[in-house]
């Protein structure tokens, strides 16, 4: 759905004629990352991947990679009830994974010491007008929308965040006191060669939030029915048609030093073929809790955990939640989709929470400059292989015969990690990880298992906000 690079010039150019008659501001942030991570396979073992088996054929045990991710953010006022505001970003899903390019930029042909990586093209995420009136706040274009934690439908407001919940059409933003009513129309997906409407994928919702700031109280819903054509190639060819309901009900309060939130997103309807090769109805939920506590003016502890369905195989339902990939507390074990470091065919950074129970001691210390963060992270699976039965394999999204009972065990991690903010606008970062790897990953579908490695990892991140 992004514009690319010759759109962008249109933009800019546009951008620079207006400019001298309506003030103008950019904002955004650029963050740069390098990691390594010892024994990403989870295994040193010589394995064939297939049939729902934890393998990761073999290329390398370990993985060394560096990122950018640049986010330009135009204001252009245009009078004192219409603004436009948008997102620039570079790369594919907001990043640029240094030295990668589709082809190379040589002076003296492929063998010349001066060929480089050609630079990566620029994308309009977002572009979109702010028109304020008595009544509302009214948004028009293509924008991005958060709710609650940002467990389902997240904004990638963070400098980090690699994907957004994005959609085109019309919202509005109703305020009465301390309620808030959101109602929204989108277009997801279409055909430029066949606007008939049977490549149509739409969304439509409402979002009702009770904000009472005397009681640090906040308690809302968002509900949002999804349609996809039979047509649309939104989810890939014939994966529709779609619909499906999210209902997402959020909670949170503070007591004094004590914060606490609640998500609980349900999903019902009809998914298609999307995760089977039949055609299945949808639902599935996940129960998201986040604490904290405010110990001293140095120190805070707290508490996150989850519940994210998995599918048992055992129905015509899907009964899995994908959390959006925004949303992890680790820096290993949700964090990367790991067949993507030996498979050219796999996103590394699209991973999800699913199928999950998990749980997260953490604790941060802060001084002026400093903030050390301490965190201690649990899972298990809530649907495995059982021997003779089917079962479902979220990582292939596909369903097998068991021919061997597997773990629940994900394992678990523990990480400390720093922030220096050198400035207001300049944080350096940084990380050590290690995952200690359960048994679940050890499961082949065969009567033989893997030798699991704990999966060590380290980085480095800059980032600048403007």
């Amino acid at each position: 759905m992004a514009i690319r690079i010759n759109k962008v010039l249109t933009l800019l150019t546009f951008f620079s004629v207006t400019v001298q008659a309506s003030p103008m501001d950019w904002k955004g942030s650029l963050t740069l990352d390098s990691h390594i991570i010892k024994d990403v396979r989870r295994t040193g073992d010589t394995c064939t991947a297939g049939s729902g088996s934890q393998c990761i054929t073999p290329e390398n045990n370990n993985a060394r990679f560096q990122t950018m991710i640049l986010k330009l953010q135009p204001n252009l006022v245009i009078n004192d009830g219409v603004t436009i505001k948008g997102e620039l970003s570079t790369g594919s899903g907001r990043t640029s994974a240094l030295g990668s390019s589709s082809d190379s930029n040589a002076t003296e042909g492929n063998g010349s010491y001066y060929t480089q990586s050609s630079s990566s093209s620029m994308l309009v995420n977002q572009i979109y007008a702010e028109i304020y009136a008595d009544t509302a706040l009214y948004k028009i274009g293509r924008f991005a929308k958060n709710w609650g934690l940002g467990a389902m439908v997240n904004s990638g407001e963070s400098a980090s965040d690699r994907f957004y919940s994005g959609y085109e059409g019309f919202e509005a933003h109703f305020q009465l006191g301390g309620f808030q009513l959101t109602p929204m129309w989108a277009k997801l997906h279409s055909s430029a060669t066949q606007p008939n409407g049977d490549y149509d994928a739409y969304e439509y919702s409402v979002a009702a939030l009770y904000d009472n700031t005397n009681r640090n109280l906040k308690l809302g819903i968002y509900y949002s029915i999804k349609e996809v054509e039979t047509k649309s190639t939104l989810y890939g060819t014939d994966k529709g048609p779609h619909n499906v309901t999210l209902i997402d009900v959020y909670l949170s309060k503070v007591w004094g030093d004590f914060n606490f939130q609640l998500e609980v997103p349900m999903l019902s309807g009809e998914v298609g073929t999307l995760y089977t090769t039949e055609k299945a109805d949808f639902s599935s939920n996940a129960y998201i809790i986040e604490t904290g506590y405010q110990a001293n003016s140095k120190w805070k502890v707290g508490l996150n955990g989850g519940i994210v369905s998995g599918d048992d195989a055992s129905s015509s339902s899907f009964e899995g939640m994908y959390l959006n990939p925004n949303y992890k507390h680790s820096y290993l074990l949700f964090k990367y989709n790991y067949e993507g470091f030996m498979s050219s065919s796999k996103d590394v950074f699209s991973s999800s929470i699913v199928n999950t129970t998990y749980a997260q001691l953490y604790a941060h210390y802060n001084l002026d400059e400093w903030t050390w963060k301490f965190a201690a992270l649990w899972a298990k699976a809530n649907e495995v292989a059982k021997s003779g039965d089917s079962f479902y394999s979220h990582e292939d999204m596909a369903t097998y015969t068991a021919t061997a009972d597997q773990s629940d065990d994900l394992g678990t991690e523990l990480s400390i990690a720093f922030d220096y903010r050198w400035n207001p606008n300049v944080t350096f970062s940084s990380y050590l990880a290690y995952h200690m790897v359960g048994n679940y990953y050890a499961f082949t579908n065969a009567s033989e298992e893997l030798s699991t490695s704990n999966v060590m990892a380290t980085g480095l991140q800059l980032s600048v906000e403007f």
